[in-house]
């Protein structure tokens, strides 16, 4: 018996198979094969018509499409004026650029050395009253706290003795000297009095340089005024930062008994591995964020390099100024920062980076090889690349070009991914 078998092709044309298994057909068989061959001869000839006015619409695309000609035996691409102008395709040449870098850095945010003060006694005491705490603004000379100490009183009086005392020795020395160089009396006597007086004169300085440094004014005291307690003042203005001291604690000149910091100059401190700092230079623009926020980036420079290596770290210390200061109103010493110096390279033979395409780790670019009335012809092009960053991208393998070569920087990765 007959069996008849219709596949479907890509192009939906019928194909009719017959499986032949026997070599005989009866009348009833033979009729029924030519009845659906006639039948699927008209269905063929529909499809083909049909197929015929499908292609003939596919044919006519439109002109916005890129046409893009490669040949493959050349390894060029082609492309008419007028797609590369739709396009908005550029071309250049090999640019020689000082090449910028980020280095990165973390450091934090300080003040100068003379804009910091540890506060302590010259001799000891009790602390007996203050009224600081920490964030309090005071001003240069301020009171920050007063001690109290039986030596204070014992010194002051010290030092009313050997002042009194001085101008006795004083006289007897003047007098003395005078019998001397008239012969009245002996060198020995003379000799006596100067050394006496030049001992007293050396204690009476001594005391009253000690009382200086306790903050006791020696004219008041010289008119009979002991005072029990001694008052400590500010160094410097600023903000208190530590409170050491705590009311009838006893204060030793070991103890720093108040620190205090003033905040109008302010620098960040940044810390720079040593494989870097071949680079750095005065006066290079810093860009930094406090640590754990990236909205709001404050901007300095570099104002001075270190000269030693921590071994710890292999770190070398940059000192940076910051710009517009008034508006660090909420930034404070110690703060952590994350930081960027942009550091300038020696010149670098340089594309554009739209020109270079990367594809399957390798990176390509086209050059132009034929450029006519009717269109360009550009060749793609293997490249090692150095440094790059958004704007440019350096070529390392320069001796594969030549000095006039055009490339095509612009247009390039829908030419070569395609």
């Amino acid at each position: 018996m007959n069996k008849i078998r219709y596949t479907k092709g890509l192009k939906n044309s019928i194909v009719i198979a017959n499986d032949v298994k026997q070599s005989r057909f009866s009348n009833l068989n033979m009729g029924l094969l030519r009845s659906v061959f006639l039948n699927h001869t008209v269905l063929v000839s529909t499809l083909l018509i049909t197929l015929l006015f499908s292609c003939n619409r596919s044919g006519n695309t439109g002109s916005d499409a890129i046409d893009i000609t490669e040949n493959p035996h050349l390894n060029t691409i082609t492309v008419t004026r007028a797609q590369f102008e739709t396009s908005g395709m550029k071309l250049g040449s090999l640019e020689e650029k000082s090449f910028a870098r980020k280095v990165k850095a973390n450091g934090f945010i300080d003040v100068p050395p003379e804009r910091k003060a540890s506060v302590s006694v010259k001799l000891g005491g009790f602390v007996k009253g203050f009224t600081i705490l920490p964030g309090d603004k005071v001003a240069q000379g301020a009171v920050l706290f007063t001690l109290e100490n039986p030596d204070f009183i014992q010194l002051q009086q010290d030092y009313l003795e050997a002042r009194a005392q001085l101008s006795y020795l004083k006289s007897d020395y003047e007098r003395q000297k005078s019998l001397a160089d008239d012969n009245i009396a002996s060198q020995k006597s003379f000799l006596k009095a100067e050394s006496d007086y030049k001992v007293m004169q050396a204690k009476y300085s001594g005391l009253k340089e000690r009382l200086k440094l306790l903050n006791i004014n020696t004219a008041q005291l010289e008119e009979g005024n002991i005072e029990s307690t001694v008052k400590v003042f500010a160094p410097i203005g600023g903000y208190i930062s530590k409170v050491n001291i705590t009311r009838g604690a006893f204060v030793s000149p070991n103890d720093v008994a108040v620190e205090i910091v003033n905040t109008e100059h302010m620098h960040v401190e940044l810390q720079v591995f040593e494989r870097d700092i071949v680079d750095i230079r005065k006066g290079q623009p810093i860009t930094f964020f406090l640590r754990g926020t990236t909205t709001h980036p404050y901007r300095g420079d570099v104002y001075l390099v270190g000269r030693t290596i921590e071994n710890d770290t292999r770190t070398v210390n940059i000192h940076g100024h910051i710009e517009n200061e008034d508006q660090l109103t909420n930034v404070l010493p110690g703060m952590y920062v994350e930081a960027t110096i942009d550091v300038a390279t020696n010149l670098r033979t340089v594309l554009p980076s739209e020109a270079v395409v990367s594809l399957e780790d390798q990176y390509f670019v086209l050059v132009r090889v034929e450029d006519n009335k009717e269109g360009f012809a550009f060749k793609k092009q293997q490249v090692t690349i150095g440094e790059f960053n958004n704007e440019w991208t350096e070529i390392i393998n320069v001796a594969d070009f030549k000095a006039d070569d055009v490339f095509l920087v612009k247009g390039a990765f829908n030419l070569i991914v395609e």
